[in-house]
């Protein structure tokens, strides 16, 4: 992808105009898949594309200098690959740094330890070590996505470029036939991959170094041959039809299945190496592709490739569509800019630049070391399910021997006081709910074997109050404790913010997990949730019993979302079942009782189990997570608060969202569960806070 077909003036090949042509079309083909349109569902073989004219470019580079000199000077060519792959690439992280500084991608998980595997080039080792796939990057939130998730492929092709001159300089020593070695080389990559893949993650596959270097080895190949064999004058006929065959494989390819997540990605790369090496000769396929627009794509494509990303993934952010043809025509427009002026202004100048090799690689070390250094110690916000362990500290309770009971600081509470709002948000032993007295009954019978149901939700009567008032403070702080999944995490380190901001009132403490749950029966088979179930075990079994015993908290609030609506099987009988089924829900409320029956034990004085709002768009094994789920969970809480309250209450956080009209607002929780970490606070200050202080009188 980096590489510019200019090789020295008495390599075997001189430039090729065509070769910057197939460029463009890669990264043409990669744009359109970027943007969305559903007609390149393969457009990412572009970057297979590039894989194989580097290795070809590269590897001809290699030999062409071993056979003239007698030797591989290492040290002029890192210095070239630095010259020509570093500056702009440097730019581009330089970039987004500032843009995150500036407010922007600030919900981006993990962006500072992506800028560092981007700056060292180990950027796809450092995706595999991460919690997300590549599918994910476009079945998630625009406001979630890394505007460096491209920087996967340019990690690869920099580790090959590092070890590939060795590995031929190792080879030249002992190898004559380029012709016979590189092409055994490429055959056992070929092979290799797919068996390999057997025994690796989707990921893995797709992401890791030597599952892509097949890529690359088939151009190398390539170059191995044609130092041998000369391409006769016919060649030129199969340019068409394998130009046709790349363009079927970028729009048939799947795009979150196929031969990219079976190790079948060099195989399919001997097609761009028979591409490649049609080139060699004439033909009205070699001349379209020397046009001079494309070859001018072509002499930029390195920053188009780099710059495109964040501006998709930006203007995403603003809720662009890019599928629509003007905005990706502006998009387009803003990239080709960015990349020219890289191009112009960076790239071109310091390539040409003739510093002595040593020269080179000092100053590229250091300016990988700045700019690690600085990305290092930047102030950047915290990401999407990043914690601030400094906030979450200075909010922690403080052990003590035996905590002085809660009374009242002054002799009456005000009239506004957050126990006065109560009744209008939280759904307490006190008040009629929707669930029939035959429904208890039933949903007690945990032996039950009745056919599904319609749960319906929770309503109440009296207006929601959104904004709840906070009284004066009690006679100590309400100590507080926020449990649950990753969902309970926002709102439990808002609390702590929010605890910071109003000293006096509360501590506030927070134990969580993601993908951690209160329903403990049954194996959860809408995906794979076994190391998730492990933790969550021991987090509720161990790790909270602790926590109880050392916080003494006066109000446990309890939260968790999609885990305890996904579809169980208890036992192959019965089969799968889903929240909405009788013999489901009467197991999530027995797990809920039993839990809040546990915390009691532990000396908790109240219990709030936050009610989700729904996930909006939530899909698992391609199965779309209704409201009806949430409702089966929103009935399982009313229940247990029905039968254990008013030491046990359900306080209503989906009533809040639907009444401030923000369910389905992507700012307010971009992925459709998470609250972020602005939309987390608005609820502490305006609502959550206050109540919580509420219940602990």
């Amino acid at each position: 992808m980096a590489e510019r077909d200019l090789l020295c003036p008495s390599s075997a090949l001189s430039y090729q105009p065509a070769l910057d042509g197939l460029r463009a079309v890669a990264v043409a083909m990669v744009l359109c898949f970027h943007a969305g349109f559903g007609w390149m569902g393969g457009g990412y073989f572009g970057v297979s594309i590039f894989f194989t004219l580097s290795g070809f470019l590269i590897t001809t580079l290699l030999i062409d200098e071993r056979e003239r000199t007698g030797a591989i000077a290492l040290g002029s060519f890192i210095a070239r690959r630095a010259k020509r792959l570093l500056p702009a690439s440097i730019a581009c992280l330089a970039l987004v740094s500032v843009a995150r500084l500036a407010g922007q991608f600030d919900q981006v998980p993990g962006l500072r330890r992506e800028l560092l595997g981007a700056i060292t080039h180990v950027f796809n080792w450092v995706k595999l070590a991460g919690d997300t796939g590549y599918t994910d990057v476009f079945a998630g939130s625009a406001v979630l996505v890394s505007p460096l998730e491209h920087y996967w492929s340019l990690a690869i092709e920099e580790q090959f470029y590092l070890l590939w001159p060795l590995m031929v300089a190792l080879l030249a020593r002992r190898v004559t036939q380029w012709s016979l070695i590189l092409p055994v080389l490429f055959v056992a990559a070929a092979i290799a991959t797919p068996i390999a893949a057997q025994l690796l993650s989707d990921d893995a596959t797709y992401w890791a170094t030597p599952m892509r270097v097949g890529e690359l080895l088939a151009g190398a190949a390539l170059a191995g041959v044609l130092r041998r064999w000369a391409v006769p004058a016919w060649a030129g006929s199969f340019a068409l039809p394998v130009a046709a065959a790349l363009a079927a494989l970028a729009v048939v390819l799947p795009t979150a299945s196929g031969p990219g997540y079976a190790g079948l990605f060099a195989p399919l790369a001997a097609v761009s190496a028979v591409m490649v090496w049609s080139l060699q000769v004439a033909g009205p396929v070699r001349r379209a592709l020397s046009c001079r627009p494309l070859v001018q794509l072509g002499r930029i494509s390195y920053g188009v490739y780099l710059f495109h990303w964040p501006v998709f993934v930006w203007l995403r952010q603003q809720g662009w569509s890019l599928t629509e043809p003007w905005r990706f025509a502006l998009a387009l427009a803003a990239t080709l800019v960015i990349a020219t002026a890289s191009f112009v202004l960076i790239e071109r100048p310091i390539r040409s630049a003739s510093w002595p090799a040593r020269n080179t690689i000092r100053g590229a070390a250091g300016a990988m070391v700045v700019a690690g250094l600085t990305i290092a110690v930047v102030p950047f916000s915290q990401g999407f399910l990043e914690a601030d362990p400094a906030v979450l500290a200075a909010a922690s309770a403080e052990p003590v021997g035996s905590l002085a009971p809660l009374e009242p600081a002054v002799n009456e509470l005000q009239p506004e006081s957050a126990a006065s709002a109560t009744p209008k948000m939280v759904a307490t032993a006190e008040f009629d709910l929707p669930v029939s007295l035959e429904a208890t009954v039933i949903v007690e019978t945990a032996d039950v074997l009745g056919p599904a149901i319609d749960v319906p939700p929770a309503a109440f009567d009296k207006p929601f109050v959104l904004d709840v008032p906070l009284g004066p403070p009690l006679s100590r702080p309400v100590r507080l404790l926020t449990v649950g999944d990753s969902t309970a995490f926002y709102l439990g380190q808002a609390l702590a913010e929010w605890t910071l901001d109003h000293p006096g009132y509360a501590t506030s403490d927070l134990l969580w997990c993601q993908g951690c749950g209160l329903l403990q029966g049954g194996e959860v088979t809408s995906w794979d949730n076994t190391s998730l179930a492990a933790r969550s075990v021991e987090m509720f079994d161990v790790d909270l019993p602790s926590m109880v015993a050392r916080v003494q908290p006066d109000v446990v609030a309890l939260m968790v979302t999609v885990v305890d609506v996904a579809d169980r099987q208890w036992t192959v009988s019965e089969g799968p079942l889903e929240p909405t089924d009788i013999r489901y829900l009467a197991r999530l409320t027995a797990d809920y009782r039993q839990a809040a029956l546990d915390l009691l034990d532990l000396g908790v004085g109240r219990i709030a189990i936050i009610a989700p709002p729904p996930s909006v768009g939530f899909v698992a094994h391609y199965v779309e997570f209704s409201v009806d789920r949430w409702d089966a969970l929103r009935t399982a809480l009313d229940l247990v608060a029905l039968e254990l309250g008013p030491e046990v209450t359900v306080v209503d956080l989906a009533g809040w969202a639907d009444a401030a009209g923000v369910t389905d607002d992507v700012n307010w929780r971009p992925d459709g569960t998470h609250l972020t970490q602005r939309s987390a606070r608005e609820v502490a200050e305006r609502w959550l806070g206050p109540m919580l202080i509420g219940l602990a009188h």
